[in-house]
Order: structure tokens, then sequence, then C-alpha cells
């Protein structure tokens, strides 16, 4: 599901915010500040049956509203030890346990509803793998 123009992943390292509340909102903020990591821009409900790159690129809005209560912080073009260090990092404060996943060549071009139920359905997997080191 490209645009007419791929974008991929050319553009400047960003954090995505699905599902967070404002208060929510600005406690990442101050925690990103803090860290010196680049700011959160938060995926809007209308932006849900798009693809990553139209919204990551294109700021695009939809018709239709996506509604999923899972919180998401979606790293773009931020390095692995960038993303350990954000994650190591949040798990150290009262900040909210969402899914963390990185925008990948593939998954740029996915809708982000899709991704967000290939995202569950594997850490449901994951869970009845090991649940005793995911309470």
């Amino acid at each position: 599901m490209a645009t007419n123009k791929d974008f991929g992943l050319h553009g400047p390292p960003r954090l995505l915010l699905w599902n967070y509340s404002d208060e929510e909102k600005n406690q990442m903020d101050r925690f990103l500040a803090e860290v010196q990591a680049p700011p959160a821009v938060v995926i809007r409900k209308n932006q849900g049956y798009l693809s990553l790159e139209e919204i990551i690129h294109l700021d695009k809005s939809g018709n239709q509203e996506f509604d999923c209560d899972e919180k998401l912080v979606l790293f773009y073009n931020i390095p692995p030890k960038g993303i350990s260090f954000l994650i190591d990092q949040s798990k150290q404060r009262q900040l909210p346990r969402p899914i963390y996943a990185a925008v990948t060549e593939e998954s740029i071009h996915w809708p982000f509803h899709e991704l967000m139920q290939d995202l569950i359905q594997e850490r449901e997997a994951f869970r009845q793998m090991s649940p005793q080191k995911l309470l």
C-alpha cells in the first residue's frame, strides 16, 4: 500500500504515540526532553486506517476513526541503541506501559490498524509462551 511517492524510512527520527491521554502525553514530553530524545507525535484516531507512510510523511487524515485501547510507542528512524535506552529509561519512571515497536522498511507501508492488530497478536502469543516472565 505505497503512496504515489515512496518516502520509505527517510526522515528525521521521531516517536509516535497511540492512545495516550493529554496527561500521559505531557509526562512523555517531559521525559523525552529530559533525555534529549526527539519529540513525540500523536497518531490521531482518524489516521488509524492510513499507512504509516501517510501518517509519518504526509500527516494525512482519514475518513474513518480507528478505536483501540492499547497504548503504543512507535519508533521511527531511531537506532537500536536509542530504542533500548528509551525503553529502559521509561521503565524506570511512572510512565504508561505500552507496546513498543519500530517502523521497518516493510511496516512503513502497512495500514496502522493492521500493524496494531499484528502487534497485539504477537504480544498475546508471547505471553502464552512465557507467562511467568510477563506479569
